[in-house]
């Protein structure tokens, strides 16, 4: 794309459209298009910065909508565009979180690792901001545009960190460091009232792709002076489960189960999945769990007036 002199959208969707571009990506990407999975140049989406020589690789809409049909189109590759930063030389800029799953949504959340050891920690129900450092100045954005509504008020705080704990000093250019964003313009399905900041949630090192461990968040929270992500401290996944099933817990999300190995799964509340269904309740969105075949466990999680619509839905269907 760089050697392609690519340096807009529009110039982008143009030029993936090209034979040979769709040849070469679906070698890059480690895609095997088989029947019924989308071409490859429909599941990235790309962004330039509008003042720095910087692109942003995400995974599309439809990457997110169609997959999960074919858990093998999730490449690794593929699953590296979550808002992943290179410079125009193609150099790597910022590297986020890969794509991960809910549990028992793909292969791997089904049988975890059994001899590995493993930390939990909150997920909150916001946005994802990526700071990261280019040419001695530090950046942010989210996961899909480097400009967006989120990322023009989270830019002013984070101006405002920099400056209160000389992060000019204190910052490690090596490190992208990752922020959950709570402030209001970020409600999905929870409100945190009176809370308004980051919280850090995890880190990497573009150099060596170090995943941080809590013991390093907990260092880079003490020398940046972020809130830290709360560890949750039970001893097992069976616990954890049994934990989310209490529908008498509102307002949380659930938790970022990762193993000593990288592999990361959301396991989320039942309250809080109920939430989330109930936003998107149609005949489309049921349709869709019943080709994933998890209707029965989705709708199951919602509040017993919203279940009977959506078995009444379930049945016309």
């Amino acid at each position: 794309m760089v050697a392609a002199r690519i340096k807009s959208t529009k110039a982008f969707n143009v030029w993936k459209k090209d034979p040979e571009v769709i040849r070469q990506m679906n070698e890059w990407f480690a895609y095997e298009q088989k029947e019924g999975m989308p071409r490859i140049n429909a599941l990235i989406s790309v962004d330039f910065h509008p003042q720095a020589p910087l692109l942003l690789l995400n995974y599309s809409p439809v990457a997110h909508n169609t997959l999960h049909e074919f858990p093998a189109g999730w490449t690794k590759p593929l699953r590296q565009c979550r808002g992943i930063v290179f410079d125009r030389k193609g150099k790597l800029v910022a590297k986020p979180f890969e794509k991960f799953f809910n549990d028992g949504e793909h292969p791997e959340t089904r049988a975890y690792p059994t001899r590995e050891s493993w930390e939990a920690t909150e997920k909150k129900d916001g946005h994802l901001g990526i700071i990261f450092e280019y040419k001695g100045k530090i950046y942010m954005t989210t996961r899909g545009r480097f400009v967006s509504p989120t990322g023009l008020i989270a830019r002013k705080m984070l101006d405002a960190y920099v400056t209160k704990n000389d992060w000019t000093k204190n910052y490690n250019p090596e490190e992208t460091i990752l922020v959950e964003i709570i402030i209001p313009e970020t409600k999905v399905h929870l409100q945190y009232e009176g809370f308004n900041d980051f919280i850090l949630i995890g880190a990497t090192n573009r150099e060596t792709l170090a995943d941080y461990d809590f013991t390093n968040l907990t260092m880079i929270s003490e020398r940046l002076h972020l809130p830290l992500v709360r560890k949750w401290r039970g001893k097992s996944l069976e616990e954890l489960k049994k934990l989310l099933k209490d529908r008498s817990i509102k307002n949380q999300e659930g938790f970022v189960v990762r193993f000593h190995g990288g592999l990361r799964s959301k396991f989320k509340f039942e309250s809080y999945i109920g939430l989330m269904v109930q936003s998107k309740l149609s005949y489309t969105y049921l349709m869709q769990r019943k080709i994933s075949g998890n209707l029965e466990r989705m709708i199951s999680t919602l509040p017993e007036e919203i279940y009977a619509i959506a078995l009444q839905m379930v049945e016309k269907l």
